[in-house]
């Protein structure tokens, strides 16, 4: 392995972080955890209410993290949790109102930048970023759990 290879991935990393850290800043300008503007995040991309169980499997998120999150948005009134349909211990968090009006706020703006930023990639650089930013997550499970 060349000395500058073995560099690669902690700079790899060092950007990692730095994107954490736009989002991070952005949910704090916010009065928003990180948690919270994830949770609204994704009641904003799907428009459906999830249960705790399936936000913390889609968004690879600790159940105790995005309980406090929820709590919090509860408290805040921008959510409430109803019982599912198909079973009753399963609550649904659904946002209400003001809610709603956050995620307007917050969320779609923040859609819309990361769409423009996007759009500033070429098609080619867009299905590249995605497609080797996949790659290195599966092999980085393999690699992790082989240890």
């Amino acid at each position: 392995m060349k000395k500058d290879e073995i560099n690669l991935p902690s700079s790899f990393n060092q950007f990692y972080n730095e994107l954490d850290e736009i989002y991070h800043l952005y949910a704090k300008n916010h009065n928003l955890s990180d948690t919270a503007l994830w949770l609204l995040y994704a009641l904003h991309e799907n428009d459906v209410a999830y249960t705790q169980r399936q936000l913390c499997t889609a968004w690879h998120c600790p159940p105790q993290t995005l309980n406090s999150a929820l709590k919090n948005l509860k408290k805040q009134g921008c959510i409430v949790l109803k019982s599912s349909q198909e079973n009753h211990k399963n609550k649904l968090i659904v946002l209400t109102e003001k809610g709603k009006e956050k995620k307007k706020k917050i969320i779609s703006p923040l859609i819309l930048a990361e769409q423009r930023t996007f759009q500033q990639l070429t098609e080619n650089e867009r299905e590249a970023l995605l497609s080797l930013t996949e790659k290195y997550i599966k092999i980085l499970w393999s690699e992790i759990n082989s240890i």
